[in-house]
Order: structure tokens, then C-alpha cells, then sequence
């Protein structure tokens, strides 16, 4: 702003001068909220000697750097969407895992802050972090791996947390913000065993769920295959896979897409997921999960929608499920389900449009 000299500033009277104070108090308000989340994160950074860029990265992978109320998640048994993930750092809180409870410890911060503050939430989330890894003289992001690693149980984790890292990233975030990751040199993602073959569908990646989470089966024997359920798994797709192989879990879905278009089946076609909340659904559908919340379109990305509408496309021929919205269905379609997903986001026109096309070749 100009600086205004004293006759000038007389000049302007009582509703002049309210209106220049009025437009210096915005200007620092927008000061202010510009690199705030940012800002955020390199503060938690430095409290807690852990690299502001991975947790930058982390943060995208969870939510796309978004900050989702504590009931997107809230753990639910029984359901594939009800994890027990808070916050922009993802810290769990359900019957295997408590992360959210040491991070909690760690700082002092109350459980219900740290669900629902986003600066609480990245310092929790640094804080488990740090405490994870350990001390140590060195100071790559590669020597990061093993604790990104613990920190969400899953390998799986780590590969997508690196792999930002390595492309960078950039988006604007509810209110406004420019939030930029810049690609950070030298960085590699860990190759992740994968049973590449072994899935019925030819173009998924084997990770099986575990036993205790399906009911093993003969359908299309037993049970006519006759439905497709559409779920979005309020969560990233580590987490979604990761919850199917847990034991305490008690649910699962046939398969996992993530926003890049990678496919991951959980559970054998024949067999029957626990995903619908209908054990009538169940024991006719195959479910489809994806990463993702049912608020933020920008997860359902082209390669999402390609990637899934070529494997329906696959399910449909291979079962001859009729191809319409009666028998491809959202998960709140499903009696007693009372879910929402895929929510309102979900383009179903432009899904079924792209699965009668892949059915045509």
C-alpha cells in the first residue's frame, strides 16, 4: 500500500479513513491465510526434527492436504469406510492400532484437538513420527522409509508417500490456498512386493485380505453374481488395503482403485466380501473400493474413472451382470447400508458411459 501523507489522510473523514483500515486489516488477514497450511507444517517440522517436505508428502497422500471432520471416518465396525483415520496425518484410533492416542501423549494435546484441529493435527502427526524413527545422525529422506512405514502399517504407505516426493505436487486447497511440494532430487520409492498374476482380473496386483474378514465361497455356483457395489473408502488406498488385511477388521471389498488408476483385488471374485452392509448384497455383488472422500471430487481423477469402468467393464462380461444402474450400484443405494458414498461427486454418467464403452471391445 502507498504511503499517504498527513493532509491527505485529513482529507479523507470518518467513513474515507474507516474504509482505508478496513482494507489494511483484509490485506493482513490475507497475509495471514496465504501459506498457512505451509506454514503449518514447517513449524511442526522444526518442533520435532522431522523434514517438512515428507510430511508435506504424507499429508497429500492421506487427504490431498485437506483437513476431513472427525466423522469421515469415525471407526464403525463393519464398515469399510469406518477405520478410525483423523485428520490430515491419518492417526488411527480403533481396535488394533492407537496412534492417534500416543501422538496424544506425546504432546500433550487432547485426543478430540488433534481429530479436529489441523495445526494439532500435523504437530500430533510429526511428533509419532519423530518418536517412531528415533534418534539418528542421519538426515536423507530415504532414512525416513522404515518410520513412514510403521507409522501406517504398511509398506504400501511408504511407496506412495515416496512417490510424491519424487513427482512433487500442487493444489489449491479449500479457502484458497497455493499449497506447492516441489520434486525433491535423489528421492526413490520402494519397490513393494506385489503377487502380479495371481488376481482374477489381469490388469490388478494380488493383496489378499484376511481370512477373518470374507467368507470363502463358490459363487456362480452358490450364489449368482448379479451386482457391482461402488464404494469410496474415506481414505487413502494404503489405508483402505491395509484395514482388509487386519484382522480385527471384520470387512473387506473385491477390490481397491487408487486416483493414479492402479487396481488391487482383496478378495477372490468367488469368495464374499463383507462391504455392503446386506448379507444379501453381499452374497450377489462384487465391491469396488476407491481412494478417496465423498466431499472432494478431486480424488476421482480420469485414471480413476478409466481404471475403474475397465474393471466393471470386465466383471460385467465375465458374470453377466446386466449393465445398468439397477445392478451397478453406490454403496447408499445398498438397504440398511445408511452410507452416502460414492456421494454426490460421482459423475454415474460419465461411469456408465466409459463401462458400456471398455464392455464394447
Amino acid at each position: 500500500m502507498p504511503e499517504m501523507n498527513r493532509r491527505d489522510f485529513l482529507k479523507l473523514g470518518g467513513a474515507g479513513l474507516s474504509g482505508v483500515l478496513l482494507g489494511a486489516c483484509g490485506l493482513r488477514e490475507a497475509e495471514a491465510r496465504s501459506g498457512r497450511l505451509k506454514a503449518e507444517f514447517r513449524r511442526a517440522a522444526r518442533e520435532h526434527g522431522v523434514p517438512a517436505e515428507l510430511l508435506l508428502a504424507m499429508g497429500y497422500v492421506n487427504t490431498l492436504w485437506e483437513m476431513p471432520p472427525p466423522t469421515a471416518s469415525d471407526y464403525e465396525p463393519g464398515t469399510t469406510e469406518g477405520r478410525g483415520d483423523y485428520g490430515i496425518m491419518a492417526l488411527a484410533q480403533n481396535p488394533s492400532r492407537d496412534t492417534l492416542g500416543k501422538a496424544a501423549e506425546l504432546t500433550g494435546l487432547p485426543e478430540e484437538k488433534i481429530k479436529r484441529d489441523r495445526a494439532a493435527n500435523v504437530e500430533a502427526g510429526a511428533a509419532l513420527l519423530s518418536e517412531l524413527r528415533g534418534r539418528s545422525s542421519r538426515s536423507g529422506l530415504d532414512d525416513w522409509k522404515e518410520a513412514v512405514t510403521r507409522y501406517a502399517d504398511t509398506e504400501l504407505y511408504t511407496q506412495a508417500v515416496f512417490e510424491v516426493l519424487k513427482r512433487g505436487a500442487a493444489r489449491k486447497i479449500k479457502g484458497g490456498e497455493q499449497v506447492r511440494l516441489a520434486a525433491q532430487e535423489g528421492v526413490e520409492a520402494p519397490k513393494v512386493y506385489t503377487y502380479q498374476g495371481a488376481a482374477d482380473y489381469p490388469r490388478a496386483d494380488w493383496r489378499p485380505a484376511h481370512g477373518n474378514n470374507y467368507t470363502r465361497s463358490n459363487r456362480e455356483r452358490s450364489y449368482n453374481i448379479n451386482r457391482i457395489v461402488i464404494h469410496v473408502a474415506q481414505g487413502s488406498f494404503a489405508s483402505a488395503i491395509n484395514w482388509f488385511q487386519d484382522p480385527r477388521a471384520r470387512v473387506s471389498a473385491h477390490y481397491v482403485i487408487n486416483r493414479n488408476g492402479r487396481v488391487v483385488q482383496c478378495v477372490r471374485n468367488k469368495d464374499i466380501a463383507w462391504h455392503a452392509g446386506n448379507w444379501n448384497y453381499n452374497t450377489h455383488s462384487i465391491g469396488i473400493e476407491h481412494a478417496g472422500y465423498v466431499n472432494n471430487p478431486d480424488w476421482f481423477s480420469k485414471k480413476m474413472y478409466n481404471s475403474s469402468a475397465r474393471l466393471a467393464a470386465f466383471l460385467v462380461k465375465k458374470h453377466r451382470i446386466p449393465l445398468d444402474r439397477r445392478h451397478i450400484i453406490g454403496h447408499s443405494r445398498v438397504p440398511g447400508a445408511d452410507h452416502t458414498d460414492p456421494g454426490r461427486h460421482w459423475n454415474w454418467r460419465r461411469y456408465m458411459r466409459l463401462i458400456r464403452r471398455f464392455a464394447r471391445r
